[in-house]
């Protein structure tokens, strides 16, 4: 065995002792050695980079901005050459490890527009931006050391291995990750706080004072959702989880850790919700990897497995389910695509895609397969490709094993169609049977496109309390008997919305305009125009009257807005919302129309930066302090899906 292959034994085997893979499948992965100088008030960067090369010519990129100070095959000065605008090109006329040397000063960036900076207040290194020599390789071992001034603390992709250490005016550690395809440093002016749970250490690095005010309280939550999350989708897969406050506006999540907004923090829903999302992403889209090539899963399952999880914990399961739903009902045609066309973003038509479909894809498949099954199927996924990519077709090979029946039928087409099944029910009587009674009649798929593969849940209200049946629904029909002890008062197909399925009567919600790319404005004064914008997130067209049919978007003040909807004979607000609070937005009943309205400019401004987070809702009221006091979806005018029975 050479020096070289010695060395590279030698880092696979330290690497498989503490990892989720074998050493053998660690062996044939390329070795990454990075060590790192950071001096985030000067946006200086120094590095060394030593990886292991086979003989032949090998491009890499680094930022033009950055120097490239010298490539080494062992003693032996390397011959590089300009490959295009930061493009670099090396000859290695056999294998070797090579060290590569790069440095300088990293260009102004704004932490609130760009994706590169370095600077006292915070800084961020991500994938794709080459701010260290990206060589072309699928992936590899990674072992980084890095170093920044004391007052300052870094965070970077895998687990953090050991101690850090202060000294010489200097804090320094290791992270290291068994098989990644990126590496992402992010630094701040960080107080370090950490506990121990299961084995990982759950570390917080937070300013003064958001550490004082939050830390302890995210350390806690993210405990809880390790033992929780782990205990359904196997091992936690790194040695480490890390929360990272930035000044960024953002959530992300990476190999280990998370970095979240020094803004976002504070806000009180966080720790409940988007913690878990972004913990969750350490096994789904950072740990298990995406093949983007056959669509992005990962969102669904880490939505479902994390954020719908706790909903159902706190008995909210059924009101996600239809707020799912409600947001699907309003999709517009042309922004609607298959689940398999989903590839990132998580605003607007992309979220309810997604985020919200995909979730409800996998809770049918729950329902189909049990709790069990299901659960068992997301450990073969995570034994299966932990640290390497799945597709779609991957997690179909998972579920069917755990479920011991194939399921590519019940998945194929919910992936490739966009389309919605629609339910219809009908034909429903009953008669005496001997000692009890029988309730018969039909559940059809009333949509024009082809049937859908359907388990239609049905409850049926008797004079002895409720019962629950499942109607298979695999075909555009299909009749039902159902025994039951005593008379039926009335059924329902679906009541929980557990079926992704098209509402027959869906109530408008705030959706209902803003995603409509044909959605125009109504302003009741100049100036509104960003405002509108920023709900609609396009150029809104402007209006001249009042149409129940076309989308719209009536917006000014509160006086002024009730005087145009009423000259217009528009349906008044509800329980007289026009008036509710200091600020409100509302829909009005059996129209495309939204309101938006406020007493004065500072309320508008808070109502409107609300309301990215509250598509899903019918009405919004909030106080001078830009408090949201009440909001709610209108009840459905009918229910086409229940019948009373004589």
């Amino acid at each position: 065995m050479t020096v070289s292959g010695i060395r590279s034994f030698l880092f696979a085997v330290a690497f498989a002792a503490a990892s989720l893979l074998p050493a053998s499948a660690i062996a044939d992965v390329p070795q990454w050695r990075m060590s790192l100088d950071l001096d985030p008030a000067a946006g200086g960067i120094t590095g060394e980079l030593e990886l292991d090369l086979p003989a032949g010519i090998h491009e890499f990129r680094l930022l033009d901005a950055l120097e490239l100070q010298a490539a080494r095959a062992g003693d032996t000065e390397l011959t590089t050459s300009r490959a295009g605008a930061g493009r670099y090109r090396v000859e290695l006329p056999a294998d070797s490890w090579v060290t590569v040397s790069w440095g300088g000063t990293l260009p102004d960036g704004d932490p609130m527009r760009s994706r590169l900076f370095l600077t006292a207040a915070g800084g961020f290194l991500p994938e794709g931006t080459d701010w260290y020599p990206r060589f072309e390789q699928e992936s590899f071992a990674l072992r980084l050391e890095a170093r920044v001034p004391e007052g300052q603390r870094f965070v970077a992709t895998g687990s953090l291995r050991g101690e850090p250490v202060s000294s010489d005016g200097h804090y320094s550690a290791v992270h290291e990750h068994p098989r990644t395809d990126a590496v992402v440093v992010v630094t701040g002016p960080w107080v370090e706080r950490s506990l121990e749970t299961n084995g990982v250490q759950v570390r917080t690095l937070f300013r003064d004072d958001l550490d004082a005010a939050h830390a302890q309280n995210y350390l806690e939550h993210s405990a809880e959702y390790l033992r929780m999350f782990s205990e359904r989708a196997g091992p936690y897969p790194y040695d480490s989880f890390t929360i990272a406050a930035t000044p960024m506006p953002v959530g992300y999540a990476f190999p280990g850790f998370t970095v979240l907004g020094e803004r976002v923090i504070p806000l009180p829903f966080i720790p409940r919700t988007s913690l878990a999302h972004e913990l969750m992403h350490n096994w789904w889209g950072t740990g298990v990897r995406i093949d983007y090539a056959t669509g992005n899963w990962s969102e669904a399952l880490t939505t479902y497995m994390a954020d719908y999880h706790l909903d159902e914990l706190r008995g909210e399961g059924r009101s996600t389910r239809h707020r799912w739903l409600l947001d699907l009902a309003w999709l517009p045609v042309e922004e609607d695509r298959p689940l398999e066309a989903f590839r990132g973003g998580n605003q607007g038509a992309n979220r309810i895609v997604g985020y919200n479909r995909g979730a409800l894809l996998f809770h049918m498949l729950r329902e189909r397969i049990g709790d069990e099954a299901f659960d068992a199927g997301t450990r073969k996924i995570a034994d299966r490709h932990m640290f390497d990519v799945a597709g779609w077709e991957d997690l179909i090979r998972a579920f069917s094993d755990a479920a011991g029946r194939d399921l590519d039928s019940f998945f194929t087409p919910w992936l490739e169609r966009s389309d919605l099944p629609e339910l219809a029910l009908h034909s429903v009587q009953q008669e005496k049977n001997g000692s009890g009674w029988v309730l018969r009649g039909e559940l059809e798929q009333a949509q024009e496109a082809a049937p859908w593969p359907l388990r239609v849940p049905v409850v049926v209200e008797t004079d002895a309390g409720q019962q629950r049946h499942v109607v298979e629904l695999d075909t555009r029909q299909a009749r039902f008997d159902l025994a039951l002890e005593a008379p039926a008062q009335a059924i329902t197909a679906d009541p929980d919305f557990d079926v992704l399925r098209r509402l027959p009567d869906p109530p408008p919600i705030l959706r209902t305009a803003s995603l409509n790319p044909n959605t125009r404005l109504i302003a009741t004064q100049e100036g509104l125009a960003p405002f509108a914008r920023a709900i609609l997130e396009h150029p809104p067209e402007m209006a001249d009257e009042f149409d129940p049919q076309q989308p719209l978007l009536v917006m000014g003040s509160t006086d002024d807005v009730i005087r145009w909807l009423d000259a217009a004979g528009a349906p008044k607000a509800p329980e007289d919302l026009a008036r509710r609070g200091h600020a409100r937005m509302w829909t009005l009943p059996g129209t495309r129309t939204a309101v938006v309205s406020s007493s004065d400019a500072e309320g508008l401004r808070n109502l409107v930066g609300a309301l990215r987070h509250h598509g899903h809702r019918s009405y919004l009221v909030q106080d001078a302090d830009g408090r949201t006091t009440e909001y709610g979806v209108w009840e459905a005018e009918t229910n086409p899906l229940r019948i009373e029975v004589d």
